[in-house]
Protein backbone atom coordinates (compact mmCIF):
# COMPACT_ATOMS: atom_id res chain seq x y z
CA UNK A 1 0.00 0.00 0.00
CA UNK A 2 0.89 3.71 -1.07
CA UNK A 3 2.25 6.39 2.29
CA UNK A 4 2.44 9.35 2.17
CA UNK A 5 5.55 11.29 2.99
CA UNK A 6 6.81 10.72 6.47
CA UNK A 7 4.51 7.86 6.93
CA UNK A 8 6.41 4.67 7.82
CA UNK A 9 6.28 1.63 5.70
CA UNK A 10 5.13 -0.92 8.81
CA UNK A 11 8.19 -3.24 9.37
CA UNK A 12 10.26 -2.49 6.38
CA UNK A 13 12.26 0.49 8.47
CA UNK A 14 12.87 -1.64 11.61
CA UNK A 15 14.35 -3.95 9.56
CA UNK A 16 16.85 -2.07 7.89
CA UNK A 17 17.66 -0.42 11.47
CA UNK A 18 18.43 -3.80 12.44
CA UNK A 19 20.44 -4.80 9.63
CA UNK A 20 22.57 -1.16 9.34
CA UNK A 21 25.43 -2.42 11.64
CA UNK A 22 26.29 -5.23 9.01
CA UNK A 23 26.08 -3.08 5.74
CA UNK A 24 28.20 -0.27 7.93
CA UNK A 25 30.60 -1.94 9.89
CA UNK A 26 34.15 -1.36 8.63
CA UNK A 27 35.54 -5.19 7.68
CA UNK A 28 38.89 -4.31 10.25
CA UNK A 29 37.16 -3.77 12.93
CA UNK A 30 35.65 -6.55 13.04
CA UNK A 31 37.00 -9.23 15.61
CA UNK A 32 36.58 -12.16 17.79
CA UNK A 33 37.30 -11.91 20.81
CA UNK A 34 39.38 -14.61 23.11
CA UNK A 35 41.21 -15.41 19.80
CA UNK A 36 44.58 -14.30 18.76
CA UNK A 37 45.20 -11.57 15.94
CA UNK A 38 48.36 -11.74 13.61
CA UNK A 39 50.58 -8.54 12.40
CA UNK A 40 48.48 -6.58 9.95
CA UNK A 41 48.75 -7.74 6.43
CA UNK A 42 47.45 -6.02 3.05
CA UNK A 43 48.15 -9.75 1.83
CA UNK A 44 48.09 -12.69 3.57
CA UNK A 45 48.43 -16.19 1.83
CA UNK A 46 50.05 -19.00 3.67
CA UNK A 47 51.95 -19.85 6.81
CA UNK A 48 55.53 -21.04 6.83
CA UNK A 49 58.57 -20.36 8.92
CA UNK A 50 61.35 -18.51 9.07
CA UNK A 51 64.57 -18.37 11.26
CA UNK A 52 65.57 -15.81 13.55
CA UNK A 53 68.96 -14.04 13.72
CA UNK A 54 70.64 -13.71 17.21
CA UNK A 55 70.83 -10.50 18.81
CA UNK A 56 68.56 -8.93 16.04
CA UNK A 57 65.45 -6.57 17.40
CA UNK A 58 62.24 -7.11 14.66
CA UNK A 59 58.92 -5.26 14.71
CA UNK A 60 56.09 -5.72 12.83
CA UNK A 61 53.09 -3.49 12.41
CA UNK A 62 49.45 -4.10 14.15
CA UNK A 63 46.89 -2.02 13.48
CA UNK A 64 44.26 -1.50 15.90
CA UNK A 65 41.03 -0.04 14.13
CA UNK A 66 39.47 0.27 17.44
CA UNK A 67 40.08 0.74 21.16
CA UNK A 68 40.56 -2.87 22.58
CA UNK A 69 42.52 -4.81 25.26
CA UNK A 70 45.09 -7.28 24.70
CA UNK A 71 46.18 -10.29 27.24
CA UNK A 72 48.24 -12.20 25.47
CA UNK A 73 51.63 -12.02 23.56
CA UNK A 74 53.01 -14.82 21.57
CA UNK A 75 54.89 -16.68 19.14
CA UNK A 76 55.11 -19.83 17.89
CA UNK A 77 58.52 -21.63 18.17
CA UNK A 78 58.95 -24.03 15.28
CA UNK A 79 62.75 -25.17 15.54
CA UNK A 80 63.53 -24.89 19.46
CA UNK A 81 67.26 -23.50 20.27
CA UNK A 82 68.11 -25.50 23.68
CA UNK A 83 69.12 -22.85 26.19
CA UNK A 84 67.84 -19.46 24.44
CA UNK A 85 65.45 -17.10 25.23
CA UNK A 86 63.02 -14.56 23.13
CA UNK A 87 61.51 -11.23 24.72
CA UNK A 88 58.69 -9.48 23.16
CA UNK A 89 56.70 -6.28 23.49
CA UNK A 90 55.03 -3.57 21.79
CA UNK A 91 56.11 0.02 20.27
CA UNK A 92 54.35 3.12 19.56
CA UNK A 93 54.04 4.12 16.17
CA UNK A 94 57.07 6.80 15.38
CA UNK A 95 58.04 8.64 12.63
CA UNK A 96 57.51 7.57 8.94
CA UNK A 97 56.36 4.23 9.46
CA UNK A 98 58.98 3.13 12.52
CA UNK A 99 58.56 2.23 16.02
CA UNK A 100 59.00 5.02 18.16
CA UNK A 101 58.76 4.57 21.73
CA UNK A 102 58.49 1.80 24.13
CA UNK A 103 54.90 0.70 25.38
CA UNK A 104 55.13 -2.72 27.00
CA UNK A 105 58.30 -4.87 27.59
CA UNK A 106 56.48 -8.33 28.15
CA UNK A 107 59.37 -10.14 29.07
CA UNK A 108 60.79 -13.31 28.11
CA UNK A 109 59.97 -16.64 26.64
CA UNK A 110 62.15 -19.91 26.80
CA UNK A 111 62.81 -21.00 23.10
CA UNK A 112 64.39 -24.29 23.87
CA UNK A 113 61.41 -26.28 23.52
CA UNK A 114 58.85 -26.05 20.58
CA UNK A 115 54.76 -24.49 20.60
CA UNK A 116 53.67 -21.45 21.06
CA UNK A 117 55.44 -19.54 23.71
CA UNK A 118 52.88 -16.52 25.51
CA UNK A 119 53.24 -13.90 27.84
CA UNK A 120 50.73 -12.87 29.85
CA UNK A 121 49.84 -8.70 29.44
CA UNK A 122 46.82 -6.49 30.61
CA UNK A 123 47.17 -3.60 27.70
CA UNK A 124 44.64 -1.39 26.68
CA UNK A 125 45.07 -0.20 22.79
CA UNK A 126 43.60 2.68 21.56
CA UNK A 127 42.74 3.18 17.73
CA UNK A 128 45.77 3.37 15.73
CA UNK A 129 49.23 1.85 14.41
CA UNK A 130 51.88 0.01 16.82
CA UNK A 131 54.86 -2.41 16.29
CA UNK A 132 55.09 -6.11 17.47
CA UNK A 133 58.91 -6.93 18.72
CA UNK A 134 60.62 -9.56 19.19
CA UNK A 135 64.62 -10.30 19.79
CA UNK A 136 66.12 -13.64 20.81
CA UNK A 137 70.22 -14.40 22.11
CA UNK A 138 69.30 -17.45 19.47
CA UNK A 139 68.39 -18.71 16.69
CA UNK A 140 65.35 -20.36 16.89
CA UNK A 141 62.51 -21.15 13.72
CA UNK A 142 59.31 -19.37 14.23
CA UNK A 143 56.09 -19.41 12.44
CA UNK A 144 55.77 -16.96 10.06
CA UNK A 145 53.51 -15.34 6.78
CA UNK A 146 54.43 -15.98 3.18
CA UNK A 147 54.07 -14.27 0.37
CA UNK A 148 52.89 -11.27 2.75
CA UNK A 149 52.75 -7.35 2.15
CA UNK A 150 52.35 -4.40 4.53
CA UNK A 151 51.98 -0.91 4.67
CA UNK A 152 55.66 -0.60 4.24
CA UNK A 153 54.93 -1.40 0.26
CA UNK A 154 57.82 -2.58 -1.93
CA UNK A 155 61.46 -2.28 -2.00
CA UNK A 156 62.95 0.02 -4.83
CA UNK A 157 63.62 -2.92 -7.41
CA UNK A 158 59.63 -4.20 -6.74
CA UNK A 159 61.29 -7.75 -6.07
CA UNK A 160 60.44 -7.90 -2.90
CA UNK A 161 57.97 -7.01 0.02
CA UNK A 162 59.05 -5.16 3.00
CA UNK A 163 57.09 -6.70 5.89
CA UNK A 164 59.17 -4.89 8.95
CA UNK A 165 61.85 -4.05 10.55
CA UNK A 166 65.60 -5.17 12.09
CA UNK A 167 67.89 -3.87 13.70
CA UNK A 168 70.99 -4.62 16.33
CA UNK A 169 70.53 -5.33 19.91
CA UNK A 170 72.41 -7.27 22.02
CA UNK A 171 69.90 -9.17 23.99
CA UNK A 172 68.45 -7.59 26.63
CA UNK A 173 65.44 -5.75 28.08
CA UNK A 174 63.64 -3.73 24.75
CA UNK A 175 65.21 -0.65 23.99
CA UNK A 176 63.30 2.68 24.90
CA UNK A 177 62.81 3.92 22.04
CA UNK A 178 63.27 1.52 19.41
CA UNK A 179 67.10 2.19 18.17
CA UNK A 180 67.29 4.09 14.86
CA UNK A 181 68.64 3.19 11.88
CA UNK A 182 66.89 0.05 11.30
CA UNK A 183 66.51 -1.87 7.90
CA UNK A 184 63.90 -2.74 6.01
CA UNK A 185 62.75 -6.73 6.01
CA UNK A 186 63.04 -7.11 2.22
CA UNK A 187 61.09 -10.33 2.13
CA UNK A 188 58.00 -12.08 1.68
CA UNK A 189 58.23 -13.66 5.31
CA UNK A 190 56.74 -12.07 8.50
CA UNK A 191 56.54 -13.10 12.33
CA UNK A 192 53.57 -14.02 13.43
CA UNK A 193 53.81 -12.41 16.77
CA UNK A 194 50.56 -12.38 17.81
CA UNK A 195 48.24 -10.69 20.25
CA UNK A 196 45.19 -12.30 22.05
CA UNK A 197 42.08 -9.97 22.09
CA UNK A 198 40.49 -9.91 25.68
CA UNK A 199 37.93 -7.22 25.02
CA UNK A 200 36.49 -4.36 22.60
CA UNK A 201 36.61 -1.39 24.76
Amino acid sequence: MLKLAGELLEGQLADHIARLDAHTRYAYQIFRTGEYMLPSMIGFYSLSQVTMTANTLYAVPFLAARNMTVDRIAVNIITPDAGKKARMGIYKDGVNLYPGSLLLDAGEVDVGSGGVKAITINRSLTRGLYWLAIVSDGTPTVRAATNASTILGMNATHANTQTGWSVAHNYAALPDPFTAGGSLVTDSLKFCIALRLASLD
